[in-house]
């Protein structure tokens, strides 16, 4: 990516966001594979996409307009008055993940917000095809299983485990719906960690991936009246 932002510097005069976006582009036409080279995520051009994407009718006016109606960066909070930043129109999920232009994907960021948001996203090229696959299931649950098994074990972040949990509708206590997977005989550890900025972040991966049940809102809804009832026989013994 350095090498692809300093020749459309040098060649086109565009600043990074705009190759960023080119980039992300490129992967609804073509098969670019994200690989990891001497530490380093390298872009492989392996040909056409096997399935093209359809192209997305572009953001109206309109729509921009209500995005930045708040006048206050999602992330940080500043606003162009108070703190004279740029505002610009984020996709929540990126396109490239299967992100749509619906306005509950979309959000307002400064520039700076915006750009961390880009880069930090961009250290899981290596896993946007499993990303993408996490984000088409309908459940929670199943959202937050496979990207957790996707990482095979690897520590995950949770405002990404968030970001791809809240895919098809928003959830605020994604927590829970992680932990539901326990139901299911997942193992799940978790950590914080204190040196990465002035947040602690929170860490989590799975140690042990079981199959989920076709409907999981029955299976738990099951799960949780047998262990109630295992927990009564156990008071009335007692």
């Amino acid at each position: 990516m350095v090498e692809l932002r300093l020749f459309a510097a040098q060649a086109l005069g565009e600043d990074q966001s705009q190759t960023d976006r080119r980039v992300r582009e490129l992967r609804r036409y073509f098969d670019v594979a994200a690989e990891r080279i001497d530490g380093e995520h390298r872009y492989i051009l392996r040909g056409w996409a096997k399935h093209p994407a359809a192209d997305g009718a572009p953001i109206s006016l309109r729509r921009r307009a209500e995005v930045l109606a708040p006048q206050r960066c999602a992330m940080c909070g500043k606003t162009p008055l108070e703190h004279h930043v740029t505002l610009v129109v984020d996709h929540r999920i990126p396109q490239s993940w299967g992100g749509s232009n619906d306005v509950d994907n979309l959000q307002p960021l400064c520039e700076d917000c915006n750009a961390g948001k880009r880069d930090y996203f961009h250290s899981f090229e290596a896993h946007a095809e499993e990303i993408r696959k996490a984000i088409s299931y309908d459940e929670p649950q199943r959202r937050i299983g496979a990207l957790l098994a996707a990482f095979k074990g690897e520590w995950v972040r949770g405002d990404l485990i968030g970001i791809v949990a809240s895919a098809k509708e928003y959830q605020e206590d994604w927590q829970r719906r992680l932990r539901d997977l326990r139901f299911f005989g997942w193992k799940i550890e978790h950590q914080n960690r204190y040196n990465e900025g002035a947040r602690v972040r929170a860490y989590y991966r799975a140690t042990v991936v079981t199959e989920l049940p076709e409907n999981i809102p029955t299976a738990i809804r099951a799960e949780e009246a047998r262990r109630r009832r295992a927990r009564s026989a156990s008071t009335l013994e007692d």
